[in-house]
Protein backbone atom coordinates (compact mmCIF):
# COMPACT_ATOMS: atom_id res chain seq x y z
CA UNK A 1 0.00 0.00 0.00
CA UNK A 2 1.80 3.17 -0.59
CA UNK A 3 2.52 5.51 2.29
CA UNK A 4 0.03 8.24 3.87
CA UNK A 5 3.05 11.30 2.89
CA UNK A 6 3.61 9.99 -0.61
CA UNK A 7 -0.41 9.22 -0.84
CA UNK A 8 -1.14 13.34 0.75
CA UNK A 9 1.51 14.48 -1.93
CA UNK A 10 -0.60 12.63 -4.33
CA UNK A 11 -3.38 14.07 -3.54
CA UNK A 12 -1.94 17.80 -3.05
CA UNK A 13 -0.17 17.23 -6.61
CA UNK A 14 -3.68 16.05 -8.40
CA UNK A 15 -5.58 19.53 -6.26
CA UNK A 16 -3.10 21.85 -7.57
CA UNK A 17 -3.89 20.58 -11.18
CA UNK A 18 -7.60 20.24 -10.81
CA UNK A 19 -7.74 24.00 -9.50
CA UNK A 20 -5.13 25.52 -11.67
CA UNK A 21 -5.09 23.77 -14.69
CA UNK A 22 -1.23 23.70 -14.26
CA UNK A 23 1.58 21.04 -13.09
CA UNK A 24 2.88 21.66 -10.11
CA UNK A 25 6.36 21.96 -11.19
CA UNK A 26 5.44 24.30 -14.02
CA UNK A 27 3.58 26.45 -11.07
CA UNK A 28 6.80 26.53 -8.82
CA UNK A 29 8.77 27.12 -12.09
CA UNK A 30 6.53 30.23 -12.92
CA UNK A 31 6.31 31.41 -9.24
CA UNK A 32 10.15 31.45 -8.96
CA UNK A 33 10.86 33.38 -12.13
CA UNK A 34 7.93 35.57 -11.04
CA UNK A 35 10.08 36.09 -7.60
CA UNK A 36 12.90 36.50 -9.33
CA UNK A 37 11.41 39.38 -11.79
CA UNK A 38 9.73 40.98 -8.68
CA UNK A 39 13.20 40.95 -6.65
CA UNK A 40 15.36 42.22 -10.01
CA UNK A 41 12.00 45.22 -10.68
CA UNK A 42 12.45 46.33 -6.84
CA UNK A 43 16.32 46.57 -7.35
CA UNK A 44 16.02 48.27 -10.29
CA UNK A 45 13.22 50.86 -9.01
CA UNK A 46 15.63 51.17 -5.81
CA UNK A 47 18.50 51.77 -7.44
CA UNK A 48 17.16 54.00 -9.72
CA UNK A 49 15.57 55.92 -6.64
CA UNK A 50 19.51 56.30 -5.54
CA UNK A 51 20.07 57.35 -8.41
CA UNK A 52 17.77 60.35 -8.60
CA UNK A 53 18.53 60.88 -4.85
CA UNK A 54 22.13 61.00 -5.52
CA UNK A 55 21.50 63.34 -8.63
CA UNK A 56 19.48 65.78 -6.10
CA UNK A 57 21.51 65.59 -3.39
CA UNK A 58 24.00 67.13 -5.50
CA UNK A 59 21.90 69.07 -7.30
CA UNK A 60 21.11 70.79 -3.94
CA UNK A 61 24.22 70.77 -2.70
CA UNK A 62 25.68 73.07 -5.81
CA UNK A 63 22.88 75.22 -5.98
CA UNK A 64 23.86 75.93 -1.80
CA UNK A 65 27.14 76.30 -2.54
CA UNK A 66 26.38 78.72 -5.86
CA UNK A 67 24.61 80.81 -3.18
CA UNK A 68 27.15 81.14 -1.20
CA UNK A 69 29.76 81.86 -3.77
CA UNK A 70 27.49 84.30 -5.66
CA UNK A 71 26.89 86.26 -2.32
CA UNK A 72 30.83 86.49 -1.95
CA UNK A 73 31.80 86.97 -5.63
CA UNK A 74 29.11 90.17 -5.31
CA UNK A 75 30.85 91.03 -2.33
CA UNK A 76 34.49 91.95 -3.93
CA UNK A 77 32.83 93.39 -6.84
CA UNK A 78 30.95 95.80 -4.58
CA UNK A 79 34.38 96.66 -2.65
CA UNK A 80 36.25 97.54 -5.84
CA UNK A 81 33.01 99.27 -7.28
CA UNK A 82 33.32 101.04 -3.96
CA UNK A 83 36.76 102.40 -4.40
CA UNK A 84 36.23 103.09 -7.86
CA UNK A 85 33.31 105.11 -7.02
CA UNK A 86 35.54 107.13 -4.53
CA UNK A 87 37.75 108.00 -7.10
CA UNK A 88 34.67 109.01 -9.92
CA UNK A 89 33.17 111.03 -6.97
CA UNK A 90 35.99 113.28 -6.51
CA UNK A 91 36.70 113.98 -10.23
CA UNK A 92 32.68 114.82 -10.63
CA UNK A 93 33.31 117.35 -7.62
CA UNK A 94 36.26 118.50 -9.55
CA UNK A 95 34.40 118.42 -12.58
CA UNK A 96 31.28 120.00 -11.50
CA UNK A 97 29.83 118.17 -14.81
CA UNK A 98 31.92 119.96 -17.22
CA UNK A 99 33.49 117.69 -19.77
CA UNK A 100 36.25 120.17 -20.27
CA UNK A 101 36.74 121.06 -16.41
CA UNK A 102 36.74 116.77 -16.51
CA UNK A 103 39.47 116.74 -18.96
CA UNK A 104 41.78 119.04 -17.29
CA UNK A 105 41.00 117.26 -13.59
CA UNK A 106 42.31 114.15 -14.75
CA UNK A 107 45.68 115.73 -15.55
CA UNK A 108 46.46 116.84 -12.70
CA UNK A 109 49.18 115.54 -10.82
CA UNK A 110 46.93 114.62 -7.95
CA UNK A 111 44.86 112.44 -9.89
CA UNK A 112 47.53 110.38 -10.56
CA UNK A 113 48.73 110.02 -7.55
CA UNK A 114 45.15 109.29 -6.43
CA UNK A 115 45.32 106.18 -8.88
CA UNK A 116 48.66 105.06 -8.20
CA UNK A 117 47.52 104.97 -4.35
CA UNK A 118 44.27 102.75 -4.93
CA UNK A 119 46.61 100.05 -6.33
CA UNK A 120 48.33 99.27 -3.30
CA UNK A 121 45.03 98.94 -0.90
CA UNK A 122 43.27 95.65 -0.75
CA UNK A 123 41.61 94.27 -2.27
CA UNK A 124 44.58 94.98 -5.31
CA UNK A 125 43.63 96.50 -8.47
CA UNK A 126 46.31 95.14 -11.30
CA UNK A 127 45.45 98.95 -13.37
CA UNK A 128 43.17 101.71 -12.57
CA UNK A 129 42.48 104.00 -15.50
CA UNK A 130 40.28 107.29 -16.23
CA UNK A 131 38.51 107.10 -19.75
CA UNK A 132 36.28 110.70 -21.31
CA UNK A 133 32.91 109.88 -22.53
CA UNK A 134 34.17 108.39 -26.32
CA UNK A 135 36.67 105.96 -24.30
CA UNK A 136 39.75 107.97 -24.26
CA UNK A 137 42.23 107.03 -22.00
CA UNK A 138 43.03 110.25 -20.00
CA UNK A 139 45.68 108.65 -17.02
CA UNK A 140 46.15 105.23 -16.15
CA UNK A 141 48.08 103.55 -13.05
CA UNK A 142 49.60 100.32 -13.02
CA UNK A 143 49.66 97.78 -15.75
CA UNK A 144 47.39 99.11 -17.93
CA UNK A 145 46.64 96.54 -20.98
CA UNK A 146 46.12 99.53 -23.58
CA UNK A 147 46.42 96.61 -26.59
CA UNK A 148 44.06 94.57 -25.36
CA UNK A 149 41.35 96.17 -24.29
CA UNK A 150 39.01 98.49 -25.86
CA UNK A 151 38.01 101.31 -23.71
CA UNK A 152 35.57 102.58 -26.48
CA UNK A 153 33.48 99.30 -25.73
CA UNK A 154 32.61 99.71 -21.94
CA UNK A 155 31.81 103.68 -22.52
CA UNK A 156 29.70 102.64 -24.94
CA UNK A 157 27.76 100.25 -22.42
CA UNK A 158 27.67 102.78 -19.37
CA UNK A 159 25.64 104.56 -22.08
CA UNK A 160 23.42 102.39 -23.15
CA UNK A 161 22.70 101.06 -19.15
CA UNK A 162 21.81 104.54 -17.87
CA UNK A 163 19.80 102.29 -14.80
CA UNK A 164 23.76 100.86 -13.94
CA UNK A 165 26.70 102.89 -12.42
CA UNK A 166 28.51 100.29 -12.93
CA UNK A 167 29.35 97.30 -15.68
CA UNK A 168 31.75 94.34 -16.31
CA UNK A 169 33.59 94.03 -19.21
CA UNK A 170 35.09 90.74 -20.51
CA UNK A 171 38.26 89.16 -19.41
CA UNK A 172 41.66 90.30 -20.36
CA UNK A 173 44.74 88.04 -20.15
CA UNK A 174 48.29 89.56 -19.97
CA UNK A 175 50.42 88.34 -22.90
CA UNK A 176 53.36 88.06 -21.07
CA UNK A 177 52.83 86.78 -17.70
CA UNK A 178 49.11 85.33 -18.62
CA UNK A 179 47.21 86.58 -15.40
CA UNK A 180 43.29 87.30 -16.06
CA UNK A 181 42.17 90.73 -14.92
CA UNK A 182 38.44 91.70 -14.87
CA UNK A 183 37.67 95.65 -16.20
CA UNK A 184 35.21 96.81 -14.06
CA UNK A 185 33.91 100.10 -14.94
CA UNK A 186 32.41 103.22 -13.22
CA UNK A 187 30.36 106.05 -14.92
CA UNK A 188 31.10 109.24 -13.85
CA UNK A 189 27.36 111.01 -15.18
CA UNK A 190 27.47 114.97 -16.16
CA UNK A 191 24.63 117.11 -16.59
CA UNK A 192 22.34 115.21 -18.72
CA UNK A 193 25.00 112.79 -20.01
CA UNK A 194 28.05 110.91 -18.49
CA UNK A 195 31.50 112.97 -19.10
CA UNK A 196 33.48 109.94 -18.63
CA UNK A 197 34.13 106.95 -16.59
CA UNK A 198 36.91 105.21 -14.22
CA UNK A 199 37.78 101.46 -15.09
CA UNK A 200 39.63 99.23 -12.61
CA UNK A 201 41.65 96.27 -13.59
CA UNK A 202 40.88 93.07 -10.84
CA UNK A 203 43.04 90.33 -10.95
CA UNK A 204 40.89 87.08 -11.54
CA UNK A 205 43.03 85.47 -9.01
CA UNK A 206 40.86 87.05 -6.10
CA UNK A 207 37.90 85.04 -7.78
CA UNK A 208 39.44 82.07 -8.08
CA UNK A 209 41.13 82.21 -4.69
CA UNK A 210 37.21 82.62 -3.29
CA UNK A 211 36.36 79.67 -5.05
CA UNK A 212 38.58 77.20 -4.18
CA UNK A 213 37.67 77.98 -0.86
CA UNK A 214 34.49 76.64 -1.12
CA UNK A 215 33.77 72.79 -0.15
CA UNK A 216 33.55 71.07 -3.76
CA UNK A 217 34.40 67.85 -5.09
CA UNK A 218 37.43 67.32 -6.92
CA UNK A 219 35.92 67.24 -10.52
CA UNK A 220 33.59 70.47 -9.77
CA UNK A 221 34.04 73.49 -11.86
CA UNK A 222 32.75 77.21 -11.09
CA UNK A 223 33.15 80.05 -13.49
CA UNK A 224 32.02 83.26 -13.13
CA UNK A 225 30.23 84.43 -16.61
CA UNK A 226 29.17 87.79 -18.05
CA UNK A 227 25.47 87.76 -19.47
CA UNK A 228 26.71 87.08 -23.19
CA UNK A 229 28.36 83.82 -21.94
CA UNK A 230 31.97 84.75 -21.86
CA UNK A 231 33.79 83.45 -18.93
CA UNK A 232 35.55 85.85 -16.39
CA UNK A 233 37.38 83.79 -13.55
CA UNK A 234 37.25 79.62 -13.47
CA UNK A 235 38.59 77.57 -10.92
CA UNK A 236 38.81 73.64 -11.28
CA UNK A 237 41.39 71.28 -8.98
CA UNK A 238 41.44 69.58 -12.65
CA UNK A 239 43.36 70.45 -16.01
CA UNK A 240 42.41 74.06 -16.62
CA UNK A 241 40.79 75.33 -20.12
CA UNK A 242 41.23 78.79 -21.63
CA UNK A 243 39.05 81.71 -20.36
CA UNK A 244 38.96 82.60 -23.75
CA UNK A 245 35.60 80.26 -24.11
CA UNK A 246 31.94 81.35 -23.78
CA UNK A 247 28.94 79.32 -22.23
CA UNK A 248 25.70 80.47 -23.80
CA UNK A 249 22.11 78.80 -22.71
CA UNK A 250 18.67 79.50 -21.48
CA UNK A 251 19.28 79.08 -18.31
CA UNK A 252 21.73 81.83 -18.03
CA UNK A 253 19.37 84.48 -19.37
CA UNK A 254 16.63 82.98 -17.21
CA UNK A 255 19.25 83.46 -13.81
CA UNK A 256 19.89 87.12 -14.86
CA UNK A 257 16.43 87.89 -15.57
CA UNK A 258 15.78 86.76 -11.62
CA UNK A 259 18.71 87.43 -9.84
CA UNK A 260 17.04 85.49 -6.34
CA UNK A 261 16.53 82.67 -8.05
CA UNK A 262 19.18 79.33 -8.10
CA UNK A 263 18.71 77.33 -11.53
CA UNK A 264 19.62 73.85 -11.44
CA UNK A 265 19.75 71.48 -14.49
CA UNK A 266 21.72 68.41 -16.31
CA UNK A 267 23.16 68.69 -19.48
CA UNK A 268 25.24 67.10 -22.04
CA UNK A 269 28.95 68.66 -22.02
CA UNK A 270 30.88 69.25 -24.94
CA UNK A 271 32.96 66.00 -24.24
CA UNK A 272 29.52 64.16 -24.78
CA UNK A 273 29.37 63.61 -20.67
CA UNK A 274 26.47 64.72 -18.60
CA UNK A 275 26.68 67.62 -16.02
CA UNK A 276 24.93 68.85 -13.08
CA UNK A 277 25.16 72.78 -12.93
CA UNK A 278 23.77 75.19 -10.40
CA UNK A 279 23.49 78.73 -11.72
CA UNK A 280 23.15 82.23 -9.78
CA UNK A 281 23.16 85.73 -10.42
CA UNK A 282 24.96 88.57 -8.83
CA UNK A 283 22.64 90.86 -6.86
CA UNK A 284 24.43 94.25 -8.27
CA UNK A 285 26.11 93.14 -10.83
CA UNK A 286 24.72 91.76 -14.93
CA UNK A 287 27.18 88.08 -14.09
CA UNK A 288 26.57 85.06 -12.57
CA UNK A 289 28.44 82.53 -10.76
CA UNK A 290 28.23 78.82 -12.04
CA UNK A 291 29.26 75.62 -10.39
CA UNK A 292 29.17 72.03 -12.12
CA UNK A 293 29.74 68.41 -11.29
CA UNK A 294 29.92 65.65 -13.50
CA UNK A 295 27.06 63.10 -13.28
CA UNK A 296 29.30 60.07 -13.16
CA UNK A 297 31.04 61.69 -10.62
CA UNK A 298 28.37 62.49 -8.65
CA UNK A 299 26.82 58.80 -9.50
CA UNK A 300 30.07 57.28 -8.38
CA UNK A 301 28.92 56.39 -5.09
CA UNK A 302 25.60 55.39 -6.53
CA UNK A 303 26.76 52.84 -9.03
CA UNK A 304 29.05 51.99 -5.89
CA UNK A 305 25.80 51.49 -4.10
CA UNK A 306 24.20 50.03 -7.27
CA UNK A 307 26.58 47.12 -7.76
CA UNK A 308 26.10 45.67 -4.26
CA UNK A 309 22.36 46.04 -4.56
CA UNK A 310 22.88 44.36 -7.81
CA UNK A 311 25.33 41.81 -6.19
CA UNK A 312 22.42 41.44 -3.32
CA UNK A 313 19.90 41.04 -6.14
CA UNK A 314 21.59 38.72 -8.29
CA UNK A 315 22.19 36.46 -5.02
CA UNK A 316 19.16 36.38 -4.26
CA UNK A 317 17.73 35.47 -7.38
CA UNK A 318 20.47 32.67 -7.49
CA UNK A 319 19.32 31.79 -4.31
CA UNK A 320 14.92 31.65 -5.00
CA UNK A 321 16.50 29.55 -8.72
CA UNK A 322 18.26 27.17 -6.30
CA UNK A 323 15.49 26.50 -3.90
CA UNK A 324 13.37 26.34 -6.99
CA UNK A 325 15.62 23.38 -8.43
CA UNK A 326 15.69 21.92 -5.13
CA UNK A 327 11.66 22.27 -4.88
CA UNK A 328 11.26 20.96 -8.35
CA UNK A 329 13.64 17.91 -7.88
CA UNK A 330 12.16 16.93 -4.39
CA UNK A 331 8.28 17.02 -6.46
CA UNK A 332 9.92 14.70 -8.90
CA UNK A 333 11.61 12.64 -6.38
CA UNK A 334 8.28 12.28 -4.73
CA UNK A 335 6.32 11.74 -7.91
CA UNK A 336 8.88 8.89 -8.63
CA UNK A 337 8.48 7.48 -5.54
CA UNK A 338 4.79 7.50 -5.76
CA UNK A 339 4.87 5.72 -9.21
CA UNK A 340 7.04 3.26 -8.08
CA UNK A 341 4.92 2.69 -4.97
CA UNK A 342 2.05 2.31 -6.21
CA UNK A 343 3.56 0.24 -9.13
CA UNK A 344 4.27 -1.80 -5.54
CA UNK A 345 1.52 -1.95 -4.79
CA UNK A 346 -0.61 -2.37 -8.17
CA UNK A 347 2.16 -5.19 -7.68
CA UNK A 348 1.42 -6.93 -4.53
CA UNK A 349 -2.54 -6.54 -5.55
CA UNK A 350 -1.77 -8.18 -8.50
CA UNK A 351 0.02 -11.11 -6.51
CA UNK A 352 -2.54 -11.13 -4.02
CA UNK A 353 -5.09 -11.63 -6.93
CA UNK A 354 -3.29 -14.57 -8.11
CA UNK A 355 -2.93 -16.05 -4.60
CA UNK A 356 -6.62 -15.56 -3.56
CA UNK A 357 -7.61 -17.20 -7.81
CA UNK A 358 -5.12 -19.90 -6.54
CA UNK A 359 -6.51 -20.67 -3.58
CA UNK A 360 -10.55 -20.42 -5.27
CA UNK A 361 -8.90 -23.08 -7.77
CA UNK A 362 -7.30 -25.33 -4.97
CA UNK A 363 -10.51 -25.06 -3.30
CA UNK A 364 -12.70 -25.98 -6.25
CA UNK A 365 -10.19 -29.03 -7.01
CA UNK A 366 -10.43 -30.38 -3.18
CA UNK A 367 -14.41 -29.24 -3.24
CA UNK A 368 -14.40 -31.60 -6.39
CA UNK A 369 -12.43 -34.10 -5.28
CA UNK A 370 -14.03 -34.27 -2.17
CA UNK A 371 -17.33 -34.54 -4.23
CA UNK A 372 -15.44 -37.28 -6.36
CA UNK A 373 -14.23 -38.98 -2.96
CA UNK A 374 -17.72 -38.48 -1.44
CA UNK A 375 -19.83 -40.02 -4.71
CA UNK A 376 -17.13 -43.09 -4.45
CA UNK A 377 -17.89 -44.03 -0.91
CA UNK A 378 -21.40 -43.56 -1.52
CA UNK A 379 -20.76 -45.82 -4.39
CA UNK A 380 -18.35 -48.29 -2.25
CA UNK A 381 -20.62 -48.52 0.61
CA UNK A 382 -23.88 -49.15 -2.02
CA UNK A 383 -21.99 -52.25 -3.29
CA UNK A 384 -20.71 -53.16 -0.23
CA UNK A 385 -24.33 -53.72 1.09
CA UNK A 386 -25.60 -55.21 -2.25
CA UNK A 387 -22.50 -57.68 -2.10
CA UNK A 388 -23.27 -59.03 1.61
CA UNK A 389 -26.96 -60.07 0.03
CA UNK A 390 -25.44 -62.35 -2.00
CA UNK A 391 -22.59 -63.53 -0.07
CA UNK A 392 -24.82 -64.46 3.04
CA UNK A 393 -27.06 -66.65 0.60
CA UNK A 394 -23.87 -68.08 -0.60
CA UNK A 395 -22.83 -68.73 3.71
CA UNK A 396 -26.14 -70.17 4.31
CA UNK A 397 -26.35 -72.14 1.18
CA UNK A 398 -22.57 -73.46 1.94
CA UNK A 399 -23.89 -73.95 5.25
CA UNK A 400 -26.67 -76.41 3.90
CA UNK A 401 -24.15 -78.34 1.63
CA UNK A 402 -21.86 -79.02 4.06
CA UNK A 403 -24.61 -80.39 6.21
CA UNK A 404 -25.93 -82.49 3.45
CA UNK A 405 -22.23 -83.65 2.58
CA UNK A 406 -21.68 -84.45 6.55
CA UNK A 407 -24.71 -87.34 6.24
CA UNK A 408 -24.34 -88.11 2.47
CA UNK A 409 -20.77 -88.67 4.02
CA UNK A 410 -19.07 -87.43 1.03
CA UNK A 411 -15.57 -86.40 1.65
CA UNK A 412 -15.49 -82.56 0.80
CA UNK A 413 -14.05 -81.00 3.90
CA UNK A 414 -11.43 -79.06 1.70
CA UNK A 415 -12.66 -77.45 -0.57
CA UNK A 416 -16.09 -76.46 1.29
CA UNK A 417 -12.84 -74.99 3.96
CA UNK A 418 -11.92 -73.07 0.95
CA UNK A 419 -14.93 -72.02 0.68
CA UNK A 420 -15.51 -70.59 3.62
CA UNK A 421 -11.95 -69.00 3.51
CA UNK A 422 -12.90 -67.12 0.29
CA UNK A 423 -16.31 -65.96 1.84
CA UNK A 424 -14.69 -64.82 5.33
CA UNK A 425 -12.15 -62.86 2.82
CA UNK A 426 -14.83 -61.11 0.59
CA UNK A 427 -16.38 -60.51 4.02
CA UNK A 428 -13.15 -58.50 5.68
CA UNK A 429 -13.31 -57.04 2.20
CA UNK A 430 -16.80 -55.70 2.02
CA UNK A 431 -15.79 -54.57 6.36
CA UNK A 432 -12.96 -52.60 4.94
CA UNK A 433 -15.10 -50.97 2.53
CA UNK A 434 -17.60 -49.62 4.76
CA UNK A 435 -15.05 -48.75 6.81
CA UNK A 436 -12.56 -46.71 4.87
CA UNK A 437 -16.49 -45.16 3.29
CA UNK A 438 -16.94 -43.98 7.01
CA UNK A 439 -16.10 -40.32 7.89
CA UNK A 440 -14.67 -39.25 11.27
CA UNK A 441 -12.64 -37.15 12.98
CA UNK A 442 -9.66 -38.35 14.66
CA UNK A 443 -9.89 -38.43 18.71
CA UNK A 444 -6.31 -38.39 19.59
CA UNK A 445 -5.26 -39.48 23.42
CA UNK A 446 -1.52 -39.32 24.50
CA UNK A 447 -0.64 -42.76 25.76
CA UNK A 448 2.26 -44.32 26.76
CA UNK A 449 4.08 -45.93 23.81
CA UNK A 450 4.54 -49.33 25.52
CA UNK A 451 1.33 -49.37 27.20
CA UNK A 452 -0.35 -49.10 23.56
CA UNK A 453 2.02 -51.53 22.36
CA UNK A 454 1.80 -53.89 25.10
CA UNK A 455 -2.19 -53.59 24.99
CA UNK A 456 -1.84 -54.46 21.27
CA UNK A 457 0.14 -57.45 21.46
CA UNK A 458 -1.93 -58.42 24.14
CA UNK A 459 -5.22 -58.71 21.71
CA UNK A 460 -3.47 -60.69 19.10
CA UNK A 461 -4.64 -64.26 18.89
CA UNK A 462 -1.05 -66.15 18.53
CA UNK A 463 -1.10 -69.66 17.89
CA UNK A 464 1.94 -72.46 18.57
CA UNK A 465 4.18 -73.01 17.26
CA UNK A 466 4.83 -69.20 17.29
CA UNK A 467 6.26 -67.88 20.43
CA UNK A 468 6.09 -64.26 21.13
CA UNK A 469 8.43 -62.08 23.59
CA UNK A 470 8.23 -58.86 24.19
CA UNK A 471 10.68 -56.63 25.79
CA UNK A 472 9.51 -52.97 25.72
CA UNK A 473 12.06 -49.69 27.25
CA UNK A 474 10.43 -46.83 25.78
CA UNK A 475 8.63 -46.05 29.17
CA UNK A 476 9.37 -42.32 28.83
CA UNK A 477 7.94 -42.40 25.23
CA UNK A 478 4.47 -41.40 24.42
CA UNK A 479 2.12 -40.50 21.57
CA UNK A 480 -0.93 -39.26 20.55
CA UNK A 481 -3.53 -41.83 18.38
CA UNK A 482 -6.82 -42.68 17.98
CA UNK A 483 -6.83 -45.83 20.05
CA UNK A 484 -10.01 -47.02 18.83
CA UNK A 485 -8.98 -46.77 15.07
CA UNK A 486 -5.67 -47.98 15.97
CA UNK A 487 -7.56 -50.86 17.89
CA UNK A 488 -9.56 -51.69 14.65
CA UNK A 489 -6.76 -51.57 12.31
CA UNK A 490 -4.27 -53.67 14.40
CA UNK A 491 -7.84 -56.23 14.15
CA UNK A 492 -7.73 -55.96 10.24
CA UNK A 493 -3.56 -56.33 10.11
CA UNK A 494 -4.39 -59.75 12.38
CA UNK A 495 -6.87 -60.77 9.55
CA UNK A 496 -4.40 -59.95 7.05
CA UNK A 497 -3.27 -63.05 4.72
CA UNK A 498 0.16 -64.41 6.13
CA UNK A 499 2.57 -63.53 3.46
CA UNK A 500 5.77 -65.75 3.25
CA UNK A 501 7.76 -63.49 1.14
CA UNK A 502 8.74 -60.20 1.32
CA UNK A 503 10.49 -58.67 4.55
CA UNK A 504 8.22 -58.83 7.16
CA UNK A 505 7.89 -62.67 8.76
CA UNK A 506 8.92 -63.89 12.04
CA UNK A 507 10.11 -67.30 12.77
CA UNK A 508 9.49 -69.53 15.84
CA UNK A 509 12.29 -71.41 16.29
CA UNK A 510 14.71 -68.29 17.26
CA UNK A 511 14.55 -64.93 19.36
CA UNK A 512 13.57 -62.39 16.98
CA UNK A 513 14.13 -58.46 17.41
CA UNK A 514 11.34 -56.75 15.26
CA UNK A 515 9.92 -53.15 15.52
CA UNK A 516 7.82 -51.43 13.34
CA UNK A 517 9.93 -50.05 10.37
CA UNK A 518 9.29 -46.23 9.45
CA UNK A 519 9.43 -44.36 6.22
CA UNK A 520 12.86 -45.58 4.97
CA UNK A 521 14.32 -47.00 2.02
CA UNK A 522 13.52 -50.51 1.25
CA UNK A 523 11.42 -50.88 4.42
CA UNK A 524 8.16 -51.56 5.46
CA UNK A 525 6.58 -48.15 5.16
CA UNK A 526 3.34 -46.91 7.06
CA UNK A 527 0.72 -45.98 4.68
CA UNK A 528 -2.96 -45.31 3.58
CA UNK A 529 -4.47 -48.27 4.99
CA UNK A 530 -8.43 -48.79 5.32
CA UNK A 531 -9.80 -47.63 8.70
CA UNK A 532 -6.20 -45.77 9.62
CA UNK A 533 -4.14 -44.15 6.84
CA UNK A 534 -1.85 -46.45 6.95
CA UNK A 535 -0.18 -48.87 3.77
CA UNK A 536 1.80 -51.71 3.97
CA UNK A 537 5.05 -51.34 1.82
CA UNK A 538 6.60 -54.83 0.97
CA UNK A 539 10.31 -55.13 0.42
CA UNK A 540 12.48 -58.05 -0.24
CA UNK A 541 13.63 -60.38 2.51
CA UNK A 542 16.66 -58.59 3.95
CA UNK A 543 18.95 -58.84 7.56
CA UNK A 544 18.69 -55.08 8.48
CA UNK A 545 18.84 -54.63 12.30
CA UNK A 546 16.21 -52.78 14.18
CA UNK A 547 16.72 -51.21 17.84
CA UNK A 548 12.47 -50.98 19.05
CA UNK A 549 11.25 -53.22 21.34
CA UNK A 550 11.57 -56.94 20.63
CA UNK A 551 8.21 -58.11 19.30
CA UNK A 552 7.57 -61.23 16.87
CA UNK A 553 4.51 -61.53 14.97
CA UNK A 554 3.39 -62.59 11.76
CA UNK A 555 1.63 -60.15 9.11
CA UNK A 556 2.60 -57.07 11.06
CA UNK A 557 4.85 -55.21 8.57
CA UNK A 558 7.73 -55.87 10.99
CA UNK A 559 10.96 -57.29 9.76
CA UNK A 560 13.38 -59.23 11.44
CA UNK A 561 16.35 -57.54 13.20
CA UNK A 562 18.65 -60.58 14.31
CA UNK A 563 19.02 -64.18 13.71
CA UNK A 564 20.37 -66.54 16.23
Amino acid sequence: MVGSPVARHVLVTRRIEEVSGIRPITLLIASGIALIAAILLVTGIAANHLREQALTTAASELARIDSVLAEASNRSLKVADARLAEVAGRLSQAAAGDATRFREAASAPETSALLRSELGRSPPLDAIALITADGAVLDHAGAWPAAELAPGDLAAALRASPARTSIIGAAIRDPQTGAVSIPLAHRIDGPGMPIGGVIGMIPAAEFTSLFAAAPLARDAVTVLLRPDGSILARYSEQPDTSVDKTIRNSSLDAVLGDITATITRHFSGKDGGWQVEALRALTDYPAAVAVSRSSEQVLAEWAHQGVWFGGFALVGALGIAIMVYLIARQFQTHDALAVIRAEKAIAAIDAEKIEIERARLAAEAELLKSERLSVLGQLTATVAHELRNPLSAIRNTLFTVKELVANAGIKLDRPIARMERSIERCDRIIADLLEYTRDRELNRTVVSFDHWVADVLADQNIRPPIALTAKLSATQASVPIDLDRMRRSSSIWSRMPRRRSGSCRSTARSRSCCAPVWPTANSCSPSRTPGLGWRRKLSPASSSRCSAPKVSAPGWGFRPSSKS
